[in-house]
């Protein structure tokens, strides 16, 4: 893992070295052992090393030149020390003709063969190391090398070759990248947002839009914005590209075309095929990383990775750990322990398991608020914090994850449509209401989805329009609808993967390497393949092809219970437990300018008399975690007793009309 930071100007700038240091510092959790710092006077780089413990720099370049001179440009690199040992690109970042400068976050799977081909056109590489492939890689093809590129990155590159900044994230968006662009100033980029905020000087002003998705539907990814009206975001499978004279004039382009080809393969040759791919990620992804565990719940997504590991590695004890949820008073009632040590028990790994309670939550509130910057709506995210804390302890470097599954096997209501349709079709009048009625197995909400898919497909387009103006939702009554100038309610939109943002902050703080194995490029291209009726069936109406493959890898148990979709917690338990805790943080609440003080007040003694359902309890999370990111917050915590951290503070958001009196 490492940071990144830098900008490119539209004319000569001055770095300050002590600004500079400020945003370096809030890289720390990304790389803290070695800094490299190139600054550019339009293509002549100089070259500053900062020392991690130290305010000793030295220059590496003959043109050297002082790090608060004036520069158009700057690339900025920092991660862990033996992470790098493999590096023999020393820490220049520059390609052999010196003329591409590149800082990478992340891994490249299919490095190997990349090497292979690049070593073919003349390119003398010395390790399979990120940077050294990339570099070589845009050297060679430009920007169009990423649909090549295969693994879990962010990166920023000079490119003097075609006089262009270059900002890339990987097709799922596993690895953060941040843009800004402040008035006449150029563009500026980092992993974190603190930095960027820190290095641009801007008031950490919210994104109304963002907020109101985020308050109103619980959207929590909205690339290519962020809850920060300043601060964009590369989105997954995308680069930015900027004409280094004129940054401010650049373009986003998406790197990852999709063509629909259907698959000839029978459903149980699908299901074959599926589970390769599965154990071939998984092989990748491993490597040959002996420091490895595992996130395992017991459910689909988690299950299938531990049992593709132990199919590749019978020697190997898989460490896994799950997160078991404790409250006060009995037990949890949709613990998934039971489930866990089922799986477990069925590829014979050892389970560690990590017992949360929301004992500590409050005690750790301001510092999980700073490590996420954004706001989220769940504690579930606390938890799984611990359960990587727990897995740094027993010296786990790389963790396993079964995130994406839900993305990439779930069934939309328009997949239900059309698999029904198709059943029609063929005359199987059975099968297809058979497929019909399993949709009220589905999770909550869905079948309503469904209705409003057939909708779409029954309706001609002047009726659709008309349809959907009178199936808009309101506002809801507890938010003020004209602080947020909108012309209307913004709809739901399903703009990312929010959870992969919190794994990679978490998992960061920990030093760890989350990988995902069922987040390939190759395991989507499949999957969309395959006819929808291949995705759900009547007898298993979730994840059904993912259910086929796996059969024979995990108990026959884990295959018959009705999936669920997330990991649950006890978030009303928990609000009942920490009700002072709630409660103070309710006065902060109150204050936000967009909230109806009266109908948070009603929420929240509703919820405390169990008369509110789970959704309105999550509703209260999703007030106490922005009340956390708030200006108005009495909260001004440093964000990590480390050293050197002394100057390192919240990105906490500013709401115009907020009372920020303590």
């Amino acid at each position: 893992m490492s940071g990144i930071l830098g900008f490119a100007g539209n004319t000569l700038q001055t770095v300050h070295v002590g600004q500079l240091r400020r945003a370096l510092r809030s890289l720390e959790q990304r790389g803290r052992d070695v800094r490299s710092i190139l600054v550019f006077n339009n293509s002549e780089p100089s070259s500053l090393f900062l020392d991690a413990t130290s305010e000793r720099s030295h220059s590496s370049f003959r043109n050297s030149r002082a790090p608060n001179d004036m520069a158009t440009a700057m690339l900025a690199y920092c991660h862990f020390e033996e992470e790098d040992r493999s590096d023999a690109l020393s820490h220049s970042l520059a390609s052999e003709d010196g003329q591409v400068f590149l800082a990478c976050d992340g891994v490249v799977d299919n490095g190997s063969e990349l090497s292979q081909e690049l070593q073919k056109f003349g390119h003398d590489l010395r390790s399979n190391s990120p940077r050294e492939i990339l570099l070589a890689a845009l050297e060679q093809w430009g920007p169009e090398c990423l649909a090549r590129v295969r693994g879990s990155f962010a990166f920023a590159a000079l490119n003097f070759h075609r006089r262009s900044l270059i900002l890339a994230r990987d097709a799922f968006g596993t690895r953060p990248l941040f843009y800004s662009r402040p008035d006449s100033m150029g563009l500026f980029f980092s992993s974190q947002i603190a930095a960027l905020l820190e290095l641009t000087s801007a008031a950490p002003k919210v994104n109304r839009a963002s907020l109101y998705r985020y308050l109103a539907h619980n959207t929590m990814d909205h690339a290519p914005e962020t809850f920060f009206a300043s601060i964009s975001q590369v989105p997954p499978g995308h680069y930015l590209e900027a004409p280094l004279d004129k940054p401010s004039a650049f373009s986003v382009t998406p790197y990852r075309r999709v063509v629909p080809v259907q698959t000839k393969l029978s459903f149980e040759e699908a299901a074959e095929c599926l589970r390769e791919l599965v154990v071939r990620s998984v092989t990748s992804q491993v490597g040959a990383q002996n420091s490895l565990g595992a996130a395992h719940s017991g459910g689909f997504d988690s299950s299938f990775v531990g049992a593709a590991f132990a199919r590749t590695h019978p020697d190997w004890q898989l460490q896994l750990y799950t997160c078991v949820p404790i409250v006060k008073n009995g037990a949890f009632s949709e613990s998934e322990e039971t489930w866990a040590d089922l799986a477990a028990s069925g590829f014979r790994s050892s389970i560690n398991k990590v017992r949360v309670s929301a004992e500590a939550l409050p005690g750790e509130f301001d510092s999980l608020i700073c490590l996420h910057e954004e706001p989220f709506s769940s504690p579930v995210v606390f938890a799984q914090l611990q359960l990587f804390r727990a897995a740094r302890d027993n010296g786990v470097r790389m963790m396993l994850s079964g995130q994406g599954g839900d993305t990439l096997f779930a069934t939309s209501a328009n997949q239900l449509l059309r698999a029904v349709l198709a059943h029609f079709r063929r005359g199987r009048w059975g099968s297809a209401t058979a497929l019909f009625e399993a949709a009220a197995h589905l999770p909550q909400g869905s079948f309503r989805q469904l209705a409003r898919a057939a909708t779409r497909t029954v309706l001609p387009g002047g009726l659709q329009a008309f349809a959907r103006r009178l199936a808009r939702q309101p506002h809801p009554d507890w938010l003020k609808a004209e602080w947020f100038e909108l012309d209307s309610a913004l709809p739901k939109s399903d703009l990312g993967l929010p959870i992969l943002r919190f794994e990679d902050r978490n998992s960061v703080a920990c030093s760890i390497l989350n990988r995902m194995p069922l987040l390939t490029v190759e395991l989507q291209n499949f999957v969309r393949s395959l006819p929808a009726e291949y995705l759900v069936t009547a007898n298993q109406p979730l994840k059904s092809i993912e259910c086929a493959a796996m059969r024979g890898l995990v108990p026959d148990a884990i295959l018959a219970r009705r999936e669920r979709s997330g990991f649950p917690v006890p978030v009303r338990e928990w609000l009942d437990e920490l009700a002072p805790w709630v409660d103070r943080n309710r006065t902060e609440i109150i204050r936000l300018p967009f909230l109806e003080p009266h109908r948070v007040r009603q929420v929240r003694e509703s919820d405390r008399s169990q008369k509110a359902s789970v959704s309105a309890a999550f509703l209260v999370w999703r007030w106490i975690f922005l009340a956390g990111c708030a200006i108005g917050s009495s909260r001004r915590r440093e964000w990590f007793p480390q050293p050197h951290s002394d100057s390192r503070r919240p990105p906490v958001l500013i709401f115009d009309g907020c009372d920020s009196s303590p």
